[in-house]
């Protein structure tokens, strides 16, 4: 049974690249460097702010620590005083945290984005929502499980009770490490063809399938363990009917062994047909 949903931030529940972009090409036109589209810091993102930098950054500069840290604390800088300006959620995650939360979901956040970033970004634009965040701290990123594990150990969750949900091959490697369930989603920086080749286990093409596949997967978890239940029960009874047989003689203990199998038989067939419908 899925009982939490943890998410990446940046491309999941908030459309950020315009400010992300505007504060890497701050800092490459301070240096006196190359800028770049927005569209190109689709794939500068996404493995940690160290790791966008030195993408942004030409080739011959990436060696140079200097230049890194200086580009880092420009970048820094700009987005600490502009990480609203074009900022906002993706149509539909308000509406689809408000449902789980009101089915009685946990909700997380987990993201490679600085940790005092993710905080404020997170207490900006969905006050209350969240039970737990966690923004990168020291230097561990995903696909690095820590953070989810961190996290899923908050909520006192087994892994496979926690859907995590990300726009990226790191997002869903991340699951993987973690133990949990992968969805990765189609309204990200990235596409399909880039989760399904990192093996999720689940894709979104919009924030209210998220709610649907959990609800599903939900129903089909209860059904079967029901109606492992339901199986053991009538083992158990199919048992004492032998025991009965072999103590007193009685026929009867025969008699359940055999119609007891039967209805348990029609039982479960009607269950399936009913589930199916």
């Amino acid at each position: 049974m899925i009982k939490a949903v943890v998410f990446d931030l940046d491309g999941t529940l908030l459309n950020t690249i315009q400010d992300l972009a505007a504060a890497g090409n701050h800092a490459l036109h301070t240096l006196g460097l190359p800028e770049h589209t927005t569209d190109a810091f689709l794939h500068f993102v996404g493995d940690g702010r160290r790791n966008m930098v030195l993408r942004m950054l030409p080739e011959a500069q990436r060696g140079d620590e200097a230049v890194v840290a200086r580009a880092t604390a420009l970048f820094d800088e700009h987005y600490d005083a502009h990480l609203r300006d074009c900022t906002a959620p993706y149509a539909g995650i308000p509406e689809l945290l408000a449902s789980l939360k009101a089915r009685g979901l946990r909700l997380g956040v987990v993201s490679n984005k600085p940790h005092e970033f993710v905080t404020r970004i997170i207490e900006d634009y969905f006050p209350g929502q969240f039970d737990s965040v966690a923004g990168q701290q020291g230097g561990l990123v995903k696909p690095d499980p820590s953070g989810v594990n961190q996290v899923i150990g908050a909520f006192g969750l087994h892994p496979d009770q926690v859907l995590y949900v990300g726009d990226s091959a790191v997002d869903v490697q991340t699951a993987q490490n973690a133990g949990a369930v992968s969805c990765g989603v189609l309204w990200g920086f990235r596409d399909e063809a880039e989760l399904t080749d990192a093996g999720a286990q689940y894709i979104a093409s919009h924030p209210q399938d998220i709610d649907t596949l959990i609800a599903s997967r939900n129903r089909a978890e209860a059904f079967n363990r029901g109606l492992a239940l339901f199986t053991v029960a009538v083992m158990v009874i199919c048992l004492v009917g032998v025991f009965y047989f072999l103590f007193t003689g009685n026929g009867a203990g025969i008699g359940a062994c055999v119609v007891l199998p039967l209805l348990m038989g029609f039982a479960a067939t009607g269950m399936l047909k009913k589930k199916k419908e």
